[in-house]
């Protein structure tokens, strides 16, 4: 085959070589981890297609199989590894990307890495050998590293290469690194000279425009990692026991490669989606590099491609963390689409559908989720177009206001204040005028807003990589006893003291602590030592790949091998329990109620509540929250055993077991199943979870859902109790009610009626408070046109109405403005007619030849609340505020006439 042929090299085609040509060579095909990764509290997203066997790599984890091969799902838009900027101005970059990886795990080592990839790139591929240049590391004298000779020879003698395609770089380009600290070793890398027939074959040694040069000539295509190092916590390498290999090709630039693109997008992943795009916008796609339409075009389709990927795997937009990243995409792409395809209604939503029928193949779950990933990206949307418009006015009001070629940070943070601009986004369009924004002031304005992003706290390491290092998997035992074993014996493996940012953590050989995951909460209790030396109170316990890891408070020292005996908090384990089982009833009863489109979207489940999200695009009705409430119960009445089993994810699934979104799954799965006594083949409730769970539904108790509401779009939230907790509510509703009824005296079933009677006889006062307010307003009118004085052509004045609330003072300043073409005003109000004791409200109006003089409500508010206190500000033409002061009134009418009579010889 020759590289350039599309029928031929399809999407698809490509990535089912890759795949069975690793298989072939005795590698498991694994499924793509989901793009964000539940179980590794350091990463926002999945970065990079190792991230899935990180634990394997710190020697935290296992896994049945010794070769892999995957096409990982990845996104990039944070940290080192942000490719946002370069999205859709480049031919190569992305945040939403393939990695095509094969992986060994102390299997074979650098000659089988190197020898294969060159054999799928040359002779499958059919690429060109004259073409392809090959970087080692060429060592490191700090860390006393030498060149990487092995890997240099392989290719040299094992591989028909041409010799002096083969290049040393320093450590920045062929060294990986996991993190500061972790597994790491020397990678070599392939690329591909992709210039024209008349270039120059010698230029890839060409430092300044050759390989690693940063240039779209030469790209980087396949990275082989050889995992031979653990980077210490002091920065020293140490040898890793077991080597490994760690791979990684990035599938949209090979692609491009072997259809003969000289851009990633002109792919047939991206083709149909730009088809799409054209179809809703109107625009054509002309591949044009530069021209703004067709960089909106490839922004669009990108962050289109992040967006599903990310939300069909359970994430939800929000103001923080992984959902602010997806906030943050589709308000840059909507923004390009209304000022570069003029796509004036929102639009990115019609685009899910094209990208799901390029990947869906691949990735099935989006397909699944298709129509719950429409609905997010159209409220998204929606919400964007609302502020976005007036956004932009303020935002080009800013640029002409702004001195010099820097926008105020402070100023520029308002704009994602108010109406929600992320920071690249108004970075982006002051490079567009050739300016720049002020990040250091913007940085302390976000400060003092208190919108630094919550995640920040939660994305720690519990244990550092030098401190995992040779830690044994833990063998847990809370499983036993059909999810009620709280006490082992077992011994100590480490001890790792209280640091100033970390608390005590200890490690067992074994335990019967259930360490949080899957929306279950950790459990609490104590671990005592045998012969008395020390007592561990178990704050929470966490888990780091096959690792638990308790933490908490010590008195005494734990010393490696001593004997242990845990205690874990039993009452909270059981009331957990019930939640928990509760959630698996609770999701097939909503299933039953609203319909199969129901899938879980993340969960809480702790000792005094459970809280269950789920995909639905509407707000239930009370006929269906009590229908879902009533089912739980019955089956709660039922008291049907809960049975749980391990099995393959296959065997589960083709027995109807449902599988949680954005959840990854070993080779062994638990299985929790619930019957009924209806006779049916399949259990009522059938689901892979690995919690703990009561033994049979009557554990449960009564079971009360206490709210349902929006979290989301297209996600819903409820919250419900069992056990006491149920009770408990049951109780306190029933004392409200007596005591409602008491003090409106009648009796609880005539309750509605009283209110319903009550509230007519609000509405019926709030009407005739309205007319005399109305009244009041009229009066006042009269009064203020006798009141006010014309200067320079501008009827002007500051009066004060005791006897008008807010409402009153803006109905009677926009009955002045009506009346008066040319206007400077202030009217001072109060919080409760009559009352001095109250805020004080006041507004101000500036119109015509006010404004022409130079007079400004803005202006004259902040006057006005420097003397009474309080907050208060506007525009030019109208503000208002919120005085603290009825006693200041007549110093700040004094100041405004001051004002007025400056302005207005």
């Amino acid at each position: 085959m020759t590289p350039g042929d599309v029928q031929t090299f399809t999407a698809t085609r490509v990535r089912k070589d890759f795949l069975h040509f690793f298989e072939e060579r005795g590698h498991r095909i694994v499924p793509s981890a989901p793009v964000f990764p539940q179980d590794d509290p350091t990463l926002l997203f999945t970065n990079a297609g190792m991230n899935q066997f990180k634990d394997v790599f710190l020697g935290t984890g296992t896994r049945p199989y010794k070769r892999a091969v995957d096409t990982q799902k990845c996104i990039r838009v944070q940290g080192k590894h942000n490719d946002l900027e370069e999205v859709g101005r480049d031919t190569y970059h992305h945040t939403f990307f393939e990695m095509l990886g094969n992986w060994s795990f102390g299997d074979y080592f650098k000659e089988d890495a190197i020898v294969w990839s060159w054999t799928l790139l040359t002779e499958v591929w059919g690429m060109p050998k004259d073409r392809l240049w090959v970087t080692v590391f060429a060592g490191d004298e700090k860390d006393g590293l030498p060149a990487d000779t092995e890997a240099e020879e392989i290719w040299k003698t094992k591989t028909d290469i041409d010799p002096s395609h083969v290049l040393r770089f320093d450590k920045s380009d062929n060294f990986w690194e996991m993190g500061e600290t972790g597994p790491c070793g020397p990678c070599t890398e392939i690329h591909i000279d992709r210039g024209g027939p008349d270039s120059d074959p010698n230029d890839g040694a060409d430092i300044k425009i050759g390989v690693n040069a940063g240039n779209e000539r030469f790209i980087e295509l396949w990275n082989n990692v050889f995992m031979q190092f653990n980077r210490q916590d002091d920065g020293s390498l140490v040898e890793l026991p077991a080597k490994s290999v760690d791979t990684g090709m990035g599938f949209e630039r090979v692609l491009a490669v072997l259809q003969g693109k000289s851009s990633n997008y002109d792919t047939d992943l991206f083709q149909p989606i730009f088809r799409a795009i054209e179809r809703v916008t109107g625009k054509t796609y002309h591949a044009t590099p530069d021209d703004e339409a067709d960089v909106a075009f490839r922004v669009c389709a990108d962050h289109v491609r992040a967006f599903t990927s990310a939300v069909a795997d359970g994430v939800t937009p929000s103001n923080e963390g992984r959902g602010y990243v997806l906030r943050r995409l589709v308000r840059r792409a909507s923004r390009y689409g209304l000022q570069h395809l003029g796509a004036k209604e929102p639009f990115l939503f019609e685009v899910v559908a094209a990208v799901v029928d390029v990947l869906g193949e691949a990735f099935p779950e989006m397909k699944t989720r298709k129509e719950h990933v429409q609905l997010v990206m159209k409220t998204e949307e929606e919400s964007f177009r609302k502020t976005l418009d007036r956004g932009l006015v303020q935002f080009e009001k800013l640029a002409q206001a702004t001195k010099g070629m820097e926008i105020d940070g402070k100023d520029a943070y308002e704009l994602y204040a108010t109406y929600g601009f992320p920071q690249d986004l108004v970075e982006l369009m002051a490079r567009e005028r050739g300016m720049s924004v002020d990040t250091a002031g913007w940085d302390a304005a976000r400060e003092a807003h208190s919108e630094v992003s919550k995640s920040e706290g939660s994305f720690k390491q519990i244990l550092s990589a030098e401190e995992l290092s040779g830690l044994p998997g833990t063998v847990a035992v809370y499983h036993e006893d059909e999810g009620g074993r709280t006490e082992c014996n077992a011994e100590v493996v480490r001890y790792f003291p209280a640091l100033s940012d970390r608390p005590a953590r200890l490690i067992l050989d074994r335990t019967s602590f259930y360490a949080d995951a899957g929306g279950q909460v950790g459990d609490t209790g104590l671990i005592e030592a045998q012969d008395g030396t020390f007592r561990f109170v178990v704050e929470e316990t966490k888990k780091m790949g096959d690792v638990h890891v308790h933490i908490g408070q010590v008195d005494g020292e734990p010393v490696a091998g001593a004997g242990a005996v845990c205690l874990v908090d039993a009452a909270r384990r059981n009331s957990i329990r019930a939640n928990h089982t509760a959630t698996h009833l609770l999701h097939q009863a909503l299933r039953d109620a609203l319909g199969d489109h129901v899938a879980q979207a993340g969960s809480y489940v702790g000792p005094d509540r459970l809280r269950f999200d789920i995909s639905h695009p509407s707000a239930m009705s009370e006929e269906e929250m009590l229908e879902v409430e009533t089912a739980v119960n019955d089956r709660v009445a039922r008291n049907r055993a809960v049975v749980t089993s391990v099995e393959t994810p296959d065997e589960a699934k083709s027995r109807g077991a449902m599988a949680l979104f954005g959840e990854k799954y070993g080779d062994e799965v638990r299985v929790v199943s619930i019957d009924d006594d209806d006779g049916d083949a399949r259990p009522w409730s059938l689901e892979l979870c690995g919690g703990t769970h009561v033994a049979r539904t009557g554990d449960i108790g009564p079971f009360v859902i206490l709210s349902e509401r929006a979290v989301a779009a297209g996600v819903r939230r409820i919250e419900a109790l069992t056990q006491a907790g149920a009770v408990a509510a049951f109780q306190e509703q029933r004392r409200l009610l007596k005591e409602l009824s008491a003090k409106l005296k009648t009796s609880p079933e005539e309750l509605g009626g009283r209110i319903d009677q009550l509230q007519k006889q609000v509405k019926e006062a709030k009407k005739q408070k309205k007319s005399a307010a109305g009244d009041q307003v009229t009066a006042a009118f009269q009064l203020a046109k006798t009141e006010l004085e014309k200067r320079g052509g501008v009827v002007a004045g500051a009066l004060d109405f005791p006897e008008l609330d807010r409402d009153g003072i803006r109905q009677l300043g926009e009955r002045l403005k009506g009346a008066e073409p040319d206007l400077a005003l202030v009217l001072f109000g109060r919080g409760e007619p009559g009352s001095n004791a109250s805020g004080v409200p006041f507004v101000a109006l500036c119109a015509g030849e006010a404004l022409a003089k130079g007079i400004s409500a803005g202006d004259l508010a902040t006057k006005v609340k420097a003397l009474l206190g309080g907050g208060g500000g506007g525009r030019a033409d109208s503000a208002q505020g919120q005085g603290e002061r009825a006693d200041a009134i007549p110093a700040a009418i004094h100041e405004v006439v001051q004002v007025f009579q400056v302005a207005l010889r």
